[in-house]
């Protein structure tokens, strides 16, 4: 009889490398963060939901703030889209489906990256570059198409976004009032009106 005879089979992680387990890893990694939160969302137990090992992460990630920010980033865009032109009627839409989605977990996690990035450099850069910049490229787009079209009068488009886009982050990191959907309606119709030709 060999000396092995009789034990348990050793369990051996796997260690896949391919594009399968980049989507599990990013899933794994959305999930926790969804889930269980931005402190929970160690490189470990993103290996461990994925199954795959730490390395196998490190492959794609240099760090736990890359992983997590791509894994926000690759689902972001479904959770907080843009228009398709700026016309008061999608424009308003769009803000309240992202007040509905900063009222949940997105919200959630959108605050404590925000936090999270005032003490980690990796992740206000991540969060900064990946998410609001990259996602205001197309929003000043739209609002640069809506300006040539005329349907709305000459103007900064950084401060068009900042003026859409800022009271929702002020409620939600400040918390001083909630963030309802008829605060989102009135203040969409002022800066609309304000726009206005």
């Amino acid at each position: 009889m060999s000396s092995g005879a009789g034990r348990a089979p050793v369990k051996r992680r796997r260690t896949r490398t391919s594009p399968r387990s980049e989507a599990e890893i990013l899933d794994a990694a959305y999930d926790l963060l969804m889930t269980r939160g931005l402190d929970a969302t160690t490189v470990e137990a993103i290996a461990d939901r994925a199954g795959v090992s730490k390395a196998t992460v490190y492959k794609w990630w240099p760090n736990r703030a890359a992983v997590i920010m791509t894994a926000f980033l690759r689902r972001s865009g479904d959770i907080l889209p843009y228009p398709d032109r700026f016309a008061p009627g999608e424009v308003e839409d769009r803000l309240l489906r992202m007040a509905a989605a900063f009222r949940g977990p997105a919200g959630t996690a959108v605050s404590a990256l925000i936090a999270e990035g005032q003490s980690d450099p990796d992740i206000a850069r991540a969060f900064r570059d990946g998410y609001v910049n990259k996602r205001r490229e197309q929003g000043i787009a739209i609002v640069r198409d809506a300006i040539a079209a005329g349907d709305i009068r000459p103007a900064d488009p950084d401060v068009v976004l900042d003026l859409l886009y800022a009271p929702l982050y002020f409620r939600l990191l400040v918390g001083h009032l909630p963030l309802t959907d008829e605060a989102v309606r009135e203040h969409v119709g002022l800066v609309m009106r304000g726009l206005a030709p």
